[in-house]
């Protein structure tokens, strides 16, 4: 009777079996090393504090009239758009807020903090910071009770 093959580390070369099991690819890399500057974070972040350039892609914040915003779902989905595009700006921009969109408004909601947005890139103008107007008065809404009668009141 044929005794079976047992394993052990002195009879098995692991380099040999990875050999001739293994995927050998031979082919030539299709990676283009030439743009491994452009995408290194370290890079764009030096980039960005030297000239200031941002990177393509990237959005200025922006302010809205949302007069329009009537609902809690509507209302929500604009929170969470406004934190999705909080949390795409650079990081060290968000800790200089303790990663809290709230205290970003506030910051850029105030005139006399124009010069230090202006450091940290968050201007569109030159010591604009387009500061939100003050609140409007959402307008009148009728509503009809069960009874079809009509009442007058204010969205709230």
């Amino acid at each position: 009777m044929d005794m079976p093959f047992l394993r052990t580390p002195y009879n098995y070369d692991r380099e040999a079996a990875s050999d001739d099991s293994g995927l050998m690819c031979n082919d030539p890399s299709l990676a283009q090393q030439q743009f491994r500057e452009d995408s290194d974070i370290n890079t764009i972040v030096k980039r960005f504090n030297l000239t200031g350039e941002i990177p393509q892609g990237v959005n200025v914040p922006r302010y809205g009239d949302f007069a329009s915003v009537y609902d809690y779902h509507s209302a929500m989905n604009l929170v969470r758009s406004a934190d999705s595009a909080f949390m795409r700006m650079p990081a060290d921009v968000r800790a200089r807020f303790g990663n809290d969109a709230g205290a970003f408004v506030d910051f850029v909601s105030d005139p006399a903090n124009a010069a230090e947005a202006e450091k940290l890139g968050l201007t569109v103008g030159k010591g604009d910071l387009g500061a939100l107007d003050a609140p409007q008065a959402l307008p009148k809404v009728e509503e009809t009770s069960p009874t079809g009668a009509s009442v007058d009141s204010v969205q709230k």
